[in-house]
C-alpha cells in the first residue's frame, strides 16, 4: 500500500460557502453570541445567512451561519473560539 501525503487545504476550494452550525441551551444570548463570534473571523453575516431551530422539547437550540470561507486555518478559529463558549454544547 502507497502511503501519500495530502494537503488539507487540497480538499477544499477556497473561497467556498461553509455552514457553521452550533448547539447549546435554549436563551436569548444563544443567537447574538453564536454571531459575534463567528463574525470575529469573517464579514458581518447578513441575517438571511442566519437560522435557528429548536429541539422538540425546547431545550437546546440550533444556530446554523452560512459564511464564505477562506481558509482551513479560518474554520479551525470558529471551531476553537465555538467550542470555549459557554453557552454552546456542541459544535458541527
Amino acid at each position: 500500500m502507497t502511503s501519500t501525503n495530502i494537503n488539507p487545504e487540497a480538499l477544499w476550494n477556497f473561497p467556498c460557502e461553509y455552514s457553521v452550525k452550533a448547539f447549546g441551551k435554549t436563551c436569548d444570548e444563544l443567537k447574538p453570541t453564536v454571531c459575534k463570534i463567528v463574525e470575529r473571523h469573517t464579514d458581518k453575516i447578513h441575517p438571511d445567512k442566519i437560522s435557528s431551530k429548536q429541539s422538540s422539547k425546547g431545550g437546546y437550540t440550533a444556530i446554523t451561519l452560512k459564511i464564505i470561507a477562506t481558509s482551513r486555518a479560518q474554520l479551525d478559529c470558529i471551531d476553537q473560539d465555538l467550542k470555549k463558549c459557554r453557552l454552546i454544547a456542541y459544535v458541527l
